[in-house]
C-alpha cells in the first residue's frame, strides 16, 4: 500500500520510529486495479479447520476480462521411505523408514472470464466448478425446478450463462452459438469459467491471476482486483461462526505500463522503462509491529500477541517450475531507534513467526519483546535475489492475539521504492 500501516489494536503507543530518507511510494499496491493479482498466502486444512475465501473482480463496468490463475503448492512431501508422497511441511519427522522430506513447488491453472463489473467469490477448498447445474444433463440451473423431475440441481453458486440476443432461450458462451441461426451476438457469460478447489489437503502456498486474452497471451488491462480471507476455526466443532477467527487482506496487484515486448509469455516487471511491461516489484518492505510474546496493551486484556509474516517471490518460472529466490536483510528499530540485524534465505514461499527468523528458540530473538526491550518496533526488509531465479518479494504479515481463542488480522506490508533488477513471470 502508498502508506505506512501500524499493525493492528496499536494505540498510539509509538511516537516516532526512525527511517532513513523519504518513503518513496511504490508502483505496486493492493489498493488499485491492475493486471496481475497476486494472494500470498492461501491455506486449506483437512475436515475444514483451515480454509481461504477468494474475491476477484472485474472494475471495468463493461468490459469482459479473462484471467488466467495459477495455485502454488509450496508444501513439502516424503521422498522414499513408508510414507512416501505425504506431507511433511510441518514436520519432517512424518517421513520415516529413510524417506527425507523435500520442499515442492507445483502449480495448477485455471480460467475465470468474469463479465463487466462482476465479483466472484470461492472457498480454495472447494473450487467453482461451473455453478449449480441439473445432475442428469448438466444443464445450467438455479433451483430443482429448473431440471427434469427425475434429477436435482447441484449446490454451488450459479454462474452467468449467456443467451442469445435474438433467441433468449437459446443458451451460449460465444456469438459462434447463436449462429446461423437464430443468429445475433450472445450476452456475457462467465463461459469456461472452471474454478477447482487447491490440489491437496493440506495445502499452503499463493494464487496468481494474470489479465489474458481468448489467446491465452497477457494483456495491460488494469482492471482486476482481488481480497482474501482466512479462516480458521478456534472451536471444538469447527462449524459454530463464534469460533471463527478471520482474518483478510488485499491481494497485492501489479499494474501493466502498456508496454508489450519479447516473448509475449514472459513478463517483465520492472527493470528498464523502455522494456518493462509491468511496474517493478519493490526495493525495501517495511513492516511495523508489536515485538513478539508482547502484552496486549488493551486494558483488561490477557493475550499475547505474535505475527506472522509471508513472503512469495517477484519472478517465479510456471513453464519450468522454478521458483525465485532471495537471501533477505532485516534491519529492526525498536522504540529507543536501537537497532538489530539478520538474514535468512526465501524459496519459493515462505510463512512463519517473527521470532523463527533468527533463531528456533522464539525467547532469544531480537524480535523478542524481552530482547528488544520495547512494545513494539519497526522492520525494514531487504530482499537480495540469489540463483537459481534471483527475485524480489511482496508479502502480508498476520497479527495474532492469543489466549482462550486466538484474534486475528492480516494486513499487507507497506512498500517502498522499486528495484533496479527486472523480475519475470514465466507463464506456459
Amino acid at each position: 500500500m502508498g502508506q505506512v500501516r501500524w499493525a493492528g489494536w496499536t494505540m498510539a503507543i509509538v511516537t516516532a520510529l526512525v527511517t532513513s530518507g523519504v518513503a518513496a511510494r511504490a508502483d505496486i499496491a493492493s489498493d488499485k486495479p491492475a493486471a496481475i493479482v497476486i494472494y500470498p498466502k492461501v491455506a486449506v486444512s483437512s475436515g475444514r479447520v483451515t480454509d481461504t475465501v477468494i474475491r476477484l473482480s472485474n472494475t471495468n463496468q463493461t468490459t469482459p476480462i479473462l484471467a488466467h490463475c495459477f495455485y502454488l503448492d509450496a508444501n513439502s512431501h516424503c521422498s522414499g521411505g513408508s510414507a512416501e508422497g505425504s506431507i511433511c511441511t510441518d514436520d519432517p519427522k512424518v517421513c520415516v523408514s529413510g524417506g527425507v522430506c523435500l520442499p515442492g513447488w507445483q502449480e495448477v491453472d485455471f480460467r475465470v472470464r468474469l463479465t463487466g463489473g462482476q465479483p466472484i467469490e470461492w472457498k480454495a477448498s472447494d473450487g467453482l466448478l461451473g455453478g449449480r447445474t441439473c445432475t442428469d444433463t448438466g444443464k445450467p440451473c438455479k433451483i430443482a425446478g429448473d431440471c427434469s423431475a427425475t434429477a436435482s440441481c447441484t449446490l454451488g453458486i450459479p454462474l452467468t450463462t449467456g443467451v442469445c440476443q435474438r433467441n433468449p432461450s437459446r443458451s451460449c458462451g460465444t456469438d459462434d452459438d447463436c449462429n446461423p441461426f437464430p443468429g445475433g451476438s450472445c450476452t456475457q457469460s462467465n463461459s469456461g469459467t472452471r474454478i477447482p478447489g487447491v490440489p491437496e489437503d493440506r495445502f499452503v502456498g499463493e494464487l496468481k491471476c494474470i489479465a489474458i486474452d481468448e489467446s491465452g497471451v497477457p494483456v495491460p488491462r488494469n482492471d482486476l482486483k482481488g481480497e482474501a480471507l482466512l479462516e480458521t476455526s478456534v472451536g471444538a466443532d469447527g462449524l459454530v461462526e463464534a469460533n471463527l477467527d478471520v482474518a483478510s487482506y488485499n491481494a497485492i496487484g501489479i499494474q501493466a505500463t502498456g508496454i508489450v515486448s519479447g516473448d509475449p509469455n514472459v513478463l517483465t516487471l520492472g527493470g528498464d522503462p523502455a522494456v518493462a511491461e509491468y511496474n517493478g516489484c519493490p526495493n525495501f518492505l517495511i513492516l511495523n509491529h508489536f515485538f513478539e510474546d508482547a502484552d496486549d496493551p488493551v486494558p483488561g486484556s490477557s493475550s499475547e500477541i505474535q505475527t506472522n509474516v509471508v513472503f512469495v517471490p517477484c519472478s517465479e518460472d510456471l513453464l519450468r517450475q522454478i521458483p525465485g529466490a532471495a537471501v533477505v536483510q532485516y534491519l529492526v528499530f525498536n522504540e529507543f531507534e536501537q537497532r538489530f540485524s539478520t538474514s535468512k534465505s526465501v524459496t519459493c514461499f515462505q510463512d512463519t513467526r517473527l521470532c523463527k527468523l533468527d533463531t528456533p528458540d522464539c525467547s532469544r530473538s531480537i524480535f523478542n519483546v524481552n530482547t528488544a526491550g520495547t512494545l513494539t518496533g519497526q522492520t525494514r526488509i531487504n530482499p537480495i535475489g540469489k540463483a537459481p531465479l534471483p527475485s524480489g518479494l511482496l508479502g502480508i504479515a498476520v497479527e495474532s492475539h492469543v489466549n482462550d481463542q486466538t484474534r486475528s488480522a492480516a494486513f499487507n506490508l507497506h512498500m517502498q521504492g522499486a528495484r533496479d533488477a527486472a523480475d519475470t513471470i514465466t507463464i506456459p
